[in-house]
């Protein structure tokens, strides 16, 4: 039966890496490494999404023991700041495809595809480009990781696509964010803090 099923089949699953071994997970074949740009690629994509997660998971405890520490703002978002409001994130060439909820049956795809440098703010996300958009953290209702993009839901049944690099490790720096701006809310005596987180 086995001669047959050979037959049919062909050789053993195992012998494409080779028989009693087996890759950790994301690591290709050493055949297969260096001829097929698209496991390189996909390699590269696994290798990059293993970094965020670990810069993620070392983030959130890092913020679970204290709050996130302000950073020297650059000249375009200093321009920006209101008095006592402060950096605390940043990343550089950024994507930003917002998409507006339906009007009247038809979609506007107003801010598609605007880039710039994205800022986490002690209050805000500002986006500074050739256009200069901002978005108040009480607008924003949900953050999803998908791929390598952070998609934000935003309460007024809008959406926001954010290509951005480390995106797992930039939501853990807004849910910082949030909750240092509610825990000094909280203490000055504005209602409980809440860990957005």
């Amino acid at each position: 039966m086995r001669a047959e099923l050979d037959v049919v089949y062909g050789p053993d699953m195992s012998e494409r890496t080779g028989p009693g071994r087996s890759l950790p997970p994301g690591a290709a074949s050493p055949d297969a490494a260096g001829s097929d740009p698209a496991v390189r690629d996909a390699d590269a994509i696994l290798a990059r999404a293993m970094r965020d997660e670990a810069a993620a998971l070392e983030a959130r405890e890092r913020y679970r023991d204290r709050e996130i520490e302000p950073m020297a703002p650059d000249a375009p978002i200093a321009a920006l700041l209101v008095p006592g409001e402060d950096v605390l994130a940043e990343r550089r060439s950024v994507l930003l495809d917002r998409r507006e909820p339906p009007l009247g049956g038809t979609r506007c795809s107003c801010c598609h595809g605007l880039a710039g440098d994205l800022y986490v703010t002690s209050t805000r996300l500002v986006l500074v480009g050739q256009t200069v958009l901002e978005y108040d953290f009480d607008s924003i209702s949900d953050m999803v990781v998908s791929a390598e993009r952070l998609l934000l839901s935003m309460c007024d049944g809008s959406g926001i696509t954010l290509d951005v690099d480390r995106p797992n490790l930039l939501r853990v720096e807004v849910g910082a964010a949030r909750a240092r701006g509610a825990a000094r809310t909280g203490a000055s005596g504005a209602g409980p803090a809440h860990d957005q987180r």
